[in-house]
């Protein structure tokens, strides 16, 4: 247990000690950008002051030649041309300060910074002291204390020290320069005291906040740099695009080799590429805006080269590069797919036909019935019975059946359109469903009659071929269920088997059971 409290120790010292060598680190990094900053914020000044000394020499020596009090003249002028020095000075040795910022251990760069902010703010105090000669007031110390605070945010133990030796200086020479106006003097010093306060407030808010927004930036640098990393080293496909464009932004290597494209066809691919169906992508990313993320979703892409592939891929919406983005890790699933698609169909299709079985034949006619209720839609159910299946089992031998079966199943597929539905009921019973009219299927089962007269012709096997059928037209106003509308059908199949004097002993066994279930106010339903 010693040891175990040991080694927690041991680790929490080495994370503490990790954490603090990034924190160091990142300050670091954060002192030599705001450096970069202060200087550059200093060259633009001391470009500005450049600009301006020739308006205030213009000033000094024509406009205040030859006033009164010619010392306030002179002192003002003293202090122009200390300032276009210190900017001349700053211009020439830029090259050279930023050579020195390159290297971290510098501290040069940080003390030139330091001696112009402490200019700036001794000139501000100078030029004031410097007004009571003239008018007496100390605006130029106020504009000039806010102006440093805010454009060159230093070190706030930095700005105290500079704040307090020129705040000193500035109270020493305004009590020198009082005229025996204690009143005006004591305003003075409160609203110049009150200034250095509100001066050091914004500096330590502008630092702090630029510190604080620098460590973010960093992060989210740093946060980028170990998305990139985990992205390309994922073993399987991985995509980000951009959420409104859908343009693709990164992709792995696993990703270009999956999709066939190179890195610089990512720019140019239409974001509607991967997505067999129109309308895909728009789905995804509804659900993404909602939940955020989209797991395990199925889809048929596109390739390159053609070919469509199924695809189990999972979206997270998030962040890159101030943008919102789209990651979508896929893996191919076509191999599984096709598979499955096989077992489906093992399970739906009847073996000797090829047509759908009675399981799933009746679980597509229930959506049909269910679809023709809720939208007020009508259909033609089309029940079909082969004729004489037991006697040609008998006499041929079940081959001969299962052929017979066969070849009315492929004379009635052959007739059928897209939208037509067709499965074994039973044996030697097939139902057919159509979304037509009572002419259109009359018109198909005319066909279908026609075929089977061909093949009978063209076999000439020792039986004929043929089929007995009943149909029933449902209405969406009619409450009946899925077996009474089948048993109607199956009525009218054994009027039809009467018709025809086929197997007439079996109509009769049946047609008493049907007429006791057919109720007469349907009955003119099942033939119209």
């Amino acid at each position: 247990m010693q040891k175990i409290s040991y080694n927690i120790v041991l680790f929490s010292k080495y994370l503490n000690n990790l954490l603090n060598s990034q924190i160091n680190n990142h300050d670091e990094e954060f002192i030599k950008a705001n450096k970069l900053l202060l200087i550059n914020r200093i060259k633009i000044a001391s470009m500005t002051l450049l600009v301006l000394y020739v308006y205030l020499f213009y000033v000094d020596f024509i406009q205040l030649h030859g006033i009164q009090k010619e010392s306030y003249r002179i002192n003002l002028t003293t202090i122009h041309v200390f300032g276009l020095v210190m900017s001349i000075a700053f211009l020439l040795s830029y090259k050279r300060i930023m050579n020195e910022i390159k290297r971290y251990q510098s501290k040069w760069p940080y003390i030139i910074i330091n001696i112009y902010i402490s200019f700036y703010a001794l000139s501000g105090a100078c030029l004031s002291i410097n007004s009571q000669l003239s008018n007496g007031n100390i605006d130029a110390y106020l504009i000039i204390l806010i102006a440093i605070s805010a454009l060159f945010p230093i070190n706030p133990k930095h700005f105290f020290f500079v704040l307090l030796i020129s705040h000193i200086l500035f109270l020493i020479g305004v009590s020198n320069m009082a005229h025996n106006d204690l009143n005006d003097l004591f305003s003075k010093q409160i609203n110049s005291t009150g200034t250095v306060v509100v001066a050091f407030i914004i500096d330590v808010s502008f630092y702090s906040l630029r510190k604080k927004d620098f460590h973010n930036q960093l992060n989210i640098k740093h946060s980028q740099q170990n998305l990139l990393e985990l992205f390309h080293v994922n073993p399987y496909p991985l995509t980000l695009t951009n959420l409104n464009s859908g343009r693709i932004l990164l992709a792995n290597n696993e990703a270009l080799a999956f999709y066939h494209v190179t890195e610089q066809e990512l720019a140019t691919i239409d974001p509607h590429f991967f997505y067999k169906h129109e309308g895909e992508r728009a789905k995804i990313i509804d659900q993404l805006l909602k939940t955020g993320s989209v797991e395990n979703y199925m889809v048929e892409q596109k390739f390159k080269d053609g070919s469509i592939k199924w695809v189990i891929v999972n979206y997270k919406l998030m962040d890159y590069m101030n943008e919102k983005c789209i990651l979508a890790g896929s893996t191919d699933i076509t191999e599984l797919k096709k598979i499955e698609q096989e077992l489906e169909k093992h399970a739906t299709t009847d073996i000797l036909t090829g047509v759908l079985n009675r399981r799933k034949g009746m679980e597509l006619l229930e959506r049909i019935l269910v679809a023709a209720k809720e939208e007020n839609l009508e259909f033609v159910l089309l029940f079909v019975d082969v004729n004489n299946l037991k006697k040609v089992n008998d006499g041929y031998g079940h081959p001969e059946g299962d052929f017979l079966v066969k070849t009315v199943s492929e004379v009635m597929k052959s007739q059928l359109n897209e939208g037509d539905l067709i499965f074994r009921f039973g044996g030697d019973e097939f139902i057919l469903v159509f979304k037509y009219s009572i002419e259109y299927v009359e018109n198909i089962w005319s066909n279908i009659q026609r075929t089977l007269d061909e093949v009978n012709d063209k076999n000439q096997k020792p039986y004929r071929i043929s089929v007995s059928h009943g149909l029933f037209h449902y209405h969406s106003n009619q409450n009946m269920s899925l077996q009474e509308i089948i048993h109607y059908a199956d009525h009218e199949m054994y009027k039809d088997k009467a018709r025809n004097n086929l197997e007439t002993t079996q109509y009769d066994k049946t047609q008493k059971g049907i007429n006791n279930i057919v109720p007469k106010e349907v009955s003119h339903n099942v033939r119209e």
